[in-house]
C-alpha cells in the first residue's frame, strides 16, 4: 500500500516537472516568436521609411532646365553699339569738317578769284575789328577825306593798300558793301579797320574773321 502511494506521488511529480518543462518550452518559443515578429516589424519600418525618405527628397528636388538667352535682348544691345559707333563716326566726321574750315579761315592771305557771275573780282577772308570817328587821336576825317563826323551812316573801311587798294568798292561779312578810303598804323596785311558811328556797338563788334569781297575797284 504504502508503496503504491510512494508510486503515485512519484508519477505526480514527474508529471508536473514534466509540465514544468514543457510550460517553458512553450514560453521560450512564444518568446522567441514575439522576438521575430518585432525584428521583422522593426525591419519593415526602417525600410518603409528609408523609402518614404528617397521619395521625399526626389519630391524635393528642382529641376532647373536652362534657359535660352533674349534675343531680342542681344539684338537690342548690338544695334545700341552699332548706333554708338556710327554716332561717334559722325561726331568725327564733323569735327574733322570743322576743323578743315577753320583752316581754310585761316589761311586769309589767300586770295581766291571768283567768277563775275557772283559780282565779285576777288574775295579773301580777313581779320576785322571796328573804329569809330571820336577815338583818341582820330580827326573824323579818314585818309581819302571823308568827313565821317559829318557823314556817320557812311560805310568805310581802314585797309592796307597792298592788300585792296584804296578808293575800292567792298562788301565785308556781317558789315554789308563799303569803301575802302582809310588806312591804320596796325592795318597790315590781312587785315581791316571798319568803321561804326557808336563807340558801344564797335566794342560790340569786337575782333572777328570775316569774308571780304572786293566788288569794283
Amino acid at each position: 500500500m504504502n508503496k503504491t502511494i510512494l508510486l503515485m506521488i512519484g508519477a505526480a511529480i514527474l508529471i508536473a516537472i514534466l509540465l514544468v518543462a514543457f510550460d517553458s518550452d512553450i514560453k521560450k518559443a512564444n518568446t522567441h516568436e514575439d522576438m521575430s515578429t518585432d525584428k521583422s516589424e522593426s525591419v519593415i519600418n526602417n525600410e518603409y521609411q528609408a523609402i518614404s525618405t528617397e521619395l521625399t527628397a526626389k519630391k524635393s528636388i528642382d529641376v532647373i532646365k536652362p534657359q535660352p538667352e533674349p534675343k531680342t535682348a542681344v539684338a537690342s544691345q548690338q544695334s545700341s553699339s552699332s548706333n554708338d559707333t556710327s554716332n561717334q563716326s559722325s561726331e568725327h566726321n564733323t569735327n574733322q569738317s570743322s576743323n578743315n574750315q577753320s583752316n581754310n579761315n585761316e589761311q586769309s592771305g589767300d586770295v581766291q578769284q571768283v567768277s563775275e557771275s557772283e559780282g565779285a573780282k576777288e574775295m579773301m577772308y580777313m581779320e576785322a575789328t571796328a573804329y569809330t570817328a571820336y577815338c583818341d587821336g582820330c580827326s573824323g576825317t579818314t585818309y581819302t577825306g571823308i568827313d565821317l563826323r559829318a557823314n556817320p551812316n557812311q560805310k568805310v573801311i581802314a585797309v592796307d593798300p597792298n592788300v585792296i587798294p584804296l578808293g575800292a568798292t567792298v562788301w565785308v561779312e556781317g558789315y554789308g558793301t563799303a569803301v575802302a578810303g582809310d588806312i591804320g598804323g596796325d592795318i597790315k596785311g590781312n587785315r581791316i579797320d571798319v568803321f561804326i558811328p557808336s563807340e558801344d556797338e564797335a566794342f560790340r563788334f569786337g575782333r572777328r574773321q570775316v569774308q571780304v569781297k572786293i566788288l569794283e575797284y
